[in-house]
């Protein structure tokens, strides 16, 4: 079979990228694959740009290597594209919240074996405009600490450096207010917020369980809002959430939708798989099973 990997070589720790020789070297050894290519990123939207170009009957599969910014771009040239060919996920970045979602291998006998089993899985992708999404768009407190943290310091503290972010920010991030208007395919509502995400699966930040019936097969987008409130009562929620009943709290509000549109009439940054979203108004639909995905055996469809 012939593969190409798309490989971001600034994502995350490096760790994943340093033994990518040996792992290409026994996946030719034990006769996986005949032909590998090998792309690597230079700027912002390079693997889009790749992936935009491919078709199916260039390779078998494609190898990401990267976090979940390197995602969103293949996943984007990838429905553009209109391929249907498997994508292999290797997580290099700092959070992979899109591969933990499905407890992807990271060390090279597990993702050989996967490869070998070759079970694979068609998941939805989100719509926000003209643009796409693999796992989250976020906005509101705490929404734009990734775009501060730098990559050195995500090289060498991994995920610590946007929790350090944040506790150094919690005063400003506290204050946070947003006025939204929502509208879906059965109601129109408002809602003051402190923090507004639209998930594609249920883990964000590398917090497990956020949206709970987040399904990547539903054909549907999940809508969390935490609404303005005070400080006891923001703890309140966190609360609820380690004992997994926020969706039940008061100053949450949880639904979910085929699409949405969502109004805000601060001018704020978005996050968009970990990258700066556009303007509002944005409207997000869910693009049913347009992604086709490498998953372990013991993966349940």
């Amino acid at each position: 079979m012939r593969c190409l990997f798309i490989i971001n070589p600034s994502s995350g720790t490096r760790i994943v990228q340093r033994n990518l020789d040996r792992l290409i070297g026994k996946m030719i050894l034990k006769q996986l694959v005949s032909t590998v290519d090998i792309f690597y990123t230079q700027k912002k939207d390079d693997a889009y740009y790749k992936t935009l170009t491919l078709r199916d009957a260039d390779y078998d599969f494609i190898v990401s290597v990267g976090g979940d910014g390197t995602v969103n771009e293949i996943i984007s040239g990838y429905v553009e594209a209109c391929l249907s060919i498997p994508v292999a996920i290797i997580p290099g970045g700092t959070v992979n919240d899109f591969a933990n979602h499905f407890s992807l291998p990271t060390h090279s006998k597990e993702f050989i074996q996967m490869l070998q089993d070759h079970k694979t899985m068609k998941v939805d992708i989100g719509q926000v405009n003209d643009r796409y999404f693999a796992n989250v768009i976020a906005g509101g407190m705490f929404s734009d600490i990734s775009f501060q943290v730098t990559k050195n310091d995500k090289e060498k503290f991994g995920p610590l450096a946007y929790y350090a972010t944040g506790i150094r920010q919690l005063p400003e991030q506290l204050n946070t207010s947003l006025h939204l208007k929502i509208t879906t395919e059965s109601d129109v509502f408002h809602e003051e917020a402190k923090l507004f995400m639209i998930t594609n699966t249920s883990q964000v930040g590398g917090f497990k369980d956020i949206t709970p019936d987040a399904d990547v097969q539903d054909g549907q987008m999940d809508l969390l809002i935490i609404r303005d409130c005070s400080t006891p009562d923001l703890i309140s929620v966190l609360k609820d959430y380690a004992l997994q009943e926020h969706q039940n709290n008061p100053f949450v509000n949880y639904i979910q939708a085929k699409e949405m549109t969502i109004e805000c009439e601060e001018n704020i940054i978005y996050d968009v798989d970990g990258e700066e979203g556009t303007q509002f108004p944005i409207h997000i639909k869910a693009i049913p099973q347009a992604l086709n995905i490498f998953i372990p055996k013991n993966i349940s469809n």
